[in-house]
C-alpha cells in the first residue's frame, strides 16, 4: 500500500496534486483524518510552531493526506489555522467536496425521471462557480423527478444530502467521497465473513446496555375509528415471540400502529411480521469502537476494514449472530494505521436519511399529498356552494317575478265592503260570493286559500312560505336552519344550559371537544385538563413545565 508518509501542501488553486507543491509537512506532531458514514472525512493536523513551513499554513491551501485503508491522497482545504500555547499550530480542514457548501444555483432545476447521476450533472450545469472536473460514479439505475429549489437547496452540497428532496434522501443510497470524484453506490463496503465474539473477543458496559434493551416480543395494537365508533385491533395471541428462548425472561415491547390505518387482525399481525424484520427485533444491536492499539491478534483484520465493511458479531450466551458494518473510522496519518474503527447499525449523521426517518419523511409527504387532496375537495366544495348560491338567488327572483305576474294577472274573486261601502270595516274577498279568501280590517290581513298568509296589529306577520332577498332581524328561531353560509361576527353557540359549543372569532370552545384533524393550529388553551396525543397524557403543572406520562419535559429556563 503506497501510503503518503508525510502530508503535502498544495496552493489552493492548485490543479497537479502529482508534485510536492508547496512542502512536504514532515515536522508534523499529529495527524488524525476522521471519516463517517457518508460524511466527508475531515482533518486535524498539528505541526511544529518552528517547522520548516509553519508559515505557509493558511486557510484555504489544500493538504493532500490518507482517510484509512484503500482511501488514499485525498485533497482537504484548510478551514482554520491557529497557535497553541505549547509550541505547535493546529490545523483543521474539510475534504475538497465541501466547496460544494459554498456553491449555490444559477436557476431552479426541475426534472422528470433522472437516475442519481442525470441529476447531479444538471446539478453540476447550474452552479453559480463551474466545477468542472466533478464526476458522479453511480450503480442506482432507479429513477425519479426531481425538484430543486433555489430558496430550498441554498447550496449544492444540499442536493447531495441533508435537505428534503436531496439524492441522498430520494435514492437511499451510500457515498464514498474520493477527490472530486463522487461515488453513489447501492450499498458500499464488502461481506468480510470475519466474525468477532461477544464476551471473548469485546466485553463493554455500553455493549451489555444494548443487550438489556433488546426486546423478544411484540405487542401491538393499533386503533381504528373515532369517539363512540372507537375500537382497538389486537392479536388473538396477543403478543408476537422472537428468540424468546434466548433469554432469561420475556422482554415485551408494546407497539402502536395506529397510524398505519390498520383495520383487521391479519393486516395488524402482518404490519407487526414487517417491523420485526426491519428493526431486527430480537437481536442485540451492536455498537462498538475498537481501539486499534489494544485489539487482539486475531483480530488483526479490524486494522483493514473499510467504510461499510460487514462484520459478524456472535452472542455465545445467547447462541445468536448478526451483522454490523464499518460506520466510522480515525485514521492516524503518521503510523498508518486506524487508531479506532466503529462498528454498528447505519448511524444518524446531519446527511444521513435513517429509516425511520424515510418513514417519517414518507409520512408527511403522505399527509401532504393528503392535504392537497383535501385543499381540492375544499375547493370543489366551494364550487358546490357557489352553484347552490347562485341556484338559491335564482329561486327568490323567480319567485319575486312569478308573485308579480300573479297579482298582475287580475283577480278573480268579488270584492265586499261590509257592513257597506260608505262605512266599511271589513273588506272581504272571495270568490263567486263564497266564504272569504281574504279578510282586511283594522286589526289586519288574513288570507287563507293554498297557503295562509297573515299580518296584525299586534306586529305579527305569518307566511307558509317567506321568499326575500334580505333579512334582518335581532333574533331568528327554528327548527332548522338549511343555507349556503353562516356567518357570525361574535359567537356561534349550541347547546343549553351549561354544556354548550361556541365557534367565535378566535376559536372554538366547548366543554368536552374530541377533534379528529386540525390544520394550521397557532394556539390551544385547556384548563384543568390533559391533552392525548397518539395515547400519551401531555400536562401542564401550571408553572411553564410540561410532563409528558410522568417525564417532565424540558422548558426554556432548563436550557439556559
Amino acid at each position: 500500500m503506497s501510503y503518503l508518509k508525510y502530508p503535502v501542501l498544495f496552493e489552493s488553486s492548485e490543479s497537479d496534486f502529482t508534485t510536492q507543491g508547496i512542502g512536504v509537512l514532515t515536522d508534523c506532531l499529529d495527524v488524525e483524518v476522521t471519516n463517517e458514514f457518508n460524511e466527508l472525512p475531515e482533518l486535524k493536523l498539528d505541526y511544529l510552531a518552528t517547522g520548516d513551513i509553519a508559515n505557509e499554513l493558511k486557510k484555504g491551501r489544500i493538504i493532500v493526506a490518507d482517510v484509512g485503508e484503500n482511501y488514499l491522497k485525498q485533497r482537504f482545504r484548510i478551514d482554520d489555522v491557529k497557535k497553541s500555547i505549547d509550541n505547535k499550530i493546529e490545523v483543521t480542514a474539510s475534504h475538497i467536496l465541501n466547496d460544494l457548501s459554498y456553491n449555490t444555483l444559477k436557476q431552479n432545476i426541475n426534472a422528470s425521471a433522472v437516475t442519481p447521476v442525470t441529476a447531479f450533472n444538471l446539478l453540476k450545469n447550474s452552479l453559480e462557480q463551474p466545477e468542472p472536473s466533478l464526476v458522479m460514479k453511480s450503480n442506482i439505475a432507479t429513477s425519479t423527478n426531481i425538484d430543486w429549489s433555489m430558496t430550498a437547496i441554498t447550496n449544492a452540497k444540499k442536493a447531495l444530502g441533508g435537505a428534503k428532496g436531496s439524492l441522498l434522501q430520494i435514492f437511499k443510497g451510500e457515498y464514498l467521497f474520493d477527490n472530486n470524484t463522487i461515488n453513489y453506490q447501492s450499498k458500499i463496503g464488502k461481506k468480510t465473513g470475519k466474525v468477532i465474539q461477544y464476551g471473548k473477543d469485546l466485553i463493554q458496559a455500553r455493549q451489555e446496555e444494548n443487550i438489556s434493551e433488546t426486546y423478544s416480543a411484540i405487542k401491538p395494537f393499533a386503533k381504528t375509528g373515532y369517539g363512540d365508533d372507537e375500537k382497538i385491533v389486537y392479536l388473538p395471541e396477543r403478543i408476537i415471540k422472537i428468540n424468546a428462548d434466548k433469554f432469561e425472561k420475556l422482554r415485551i415491547q408494546t407497539k402502536d400502529f395506529s397510524q398505519d390505518k390498520i383495520e383487521t387482525v391479519d393486516q395488524l399481525r402482518a404490519r407487526t411480521n414487517k417491523y420485526i424484520s426491519d428493526n431486527k427485533v430480537g437481536i442485540p444491536k451492536v455498537t462498538l469502537t475498537f481501539e486499534i492499539a489494544d485489539i487482539k491478534d486475531d483480530l488483526g483484520f479490524v486494522d483493514e476494514l473499510s467504510m461499510g465493511d460487514e462484520v459478524t458479531v456472535y452472542f455465545a450466551n445467547l447462541n445468536i449472530d448478526t451483522t454490523a458494518r464499518v460506520i466510522k473510522t480515525v485514521w492516524d496519518g503518521l503510523l498508518h494505521r486506524y487508531k479506532t474503527v466503529s462498528i454498528g447499525d447505519k448511524p444518524t449523521t446531519t446527511s444521513d436519511y435513517q429509516s425511520n426517518q424515510n418513514n417519517h419523511i414518507n409520512s408527511v409527504d403522505k399527509n401532504v399529498e393528503e392535504t392537497k387532496k383535501d385543499i381540492s375537495d375544499l375547493q370543489s366544495a366551494d364550487k358546490d356552494k357557489q352553484q347552490l348560491m347562485d341556484e338559491l338567488k335564482k329561486n327568490v327572483n323567480d319567485t319575486r317575478d312569478d308573485m308579480l305576474s300573479y297579482i298582475n294577472g287580475s283577480g278573480r274573486d268579488v270584492m265586499r265592503f261590509l257592513p257597506d261601502r260608505e262605512n266599511p270595516t271589513d273588506i272581504v274577498a272571495s270568490e263567486n260570493g263564497g266564504n272569504y279568501g281574504m279578510r282586511w280590517n283594522s286589526k289586519g290581513i288574513y288570507y287563507d286559500g293554498k297557503g295562509t298568509v297573515a299580518i296584525d296589529n299586534r306586529g305579527n306577520v305569518y307566511a307558509d312560505k317567506f321568499v326575500g332577498q334580505s333579512m334582518t332581524g335581532v333574533q331568528i328561531r327554528g327548527g332548522e336552519i338549511s343555507g349556503v353560509t353562516i356567518y357570525g361576527d361574535t359567537d356561534i353557540s349550541l347547546g343549553t344550559g351549561s354544556h354548550r359549543t361556541s365557534i367565535t372569532s378566535y376559536g372554538i370552545s366547548a366543554n368536552n371537544i374530541t377533534v379528529h384533524q386540525i390544520d394550521g393550529i397557532r394556539a390551544m388553551n385547556i384548563e384543568s385538563g390533559f391533552l392525548m396525543i397518539n395515547g400519551a397524557r401531555l400536562t401542564g403543572d401550571g408553572s411553564g413545565k410540561l410532563y409528558m406520562g410522568g417525564l417532565r419535559i424540558l422548558n426554556e429556563s432548563d436550557l439556559k
